[in-house]
């Protein structure tokens, strides 16, 4: 099954982190299907987050099913606007 998940990357205790679509039996780091943006933890509440969201919808409509962190994430991002 294809996942919109996490990847993450970042020194220690300062992470950030990708958001990929990537097979759900690749490990969390493994090699991704596409990179899709970015969500950066530490920075400042108006730039968190930041992804394709053309790609994205186009992934949840050929059936990738997002993580709950990432659809909290997606969710986060259409409410902003």
């Amino acid at each position: 099954m294809v996942k919109i998940r996490l990847k993450r990357f970042g020194a220690t205790k300062r992470p950030c982190y990708r958001i990929v679509v990537q097979d759900s039996r690749k490990p969390r780091d493994g090699t991704c299907i596409e990179e899709l943006g970015v969500y950066q933890p530490i920075a400042e509440e108006a730039g968190q987050v930041a992804f394709d969201e053309e790609r994205v919808n186009y992934w949840l409509g050929v059936g990738a099913q997002p993580t709950a962190i990432v659809r909290k994430l997606i969710n986060k991002k259409k409410l902003e606007k």
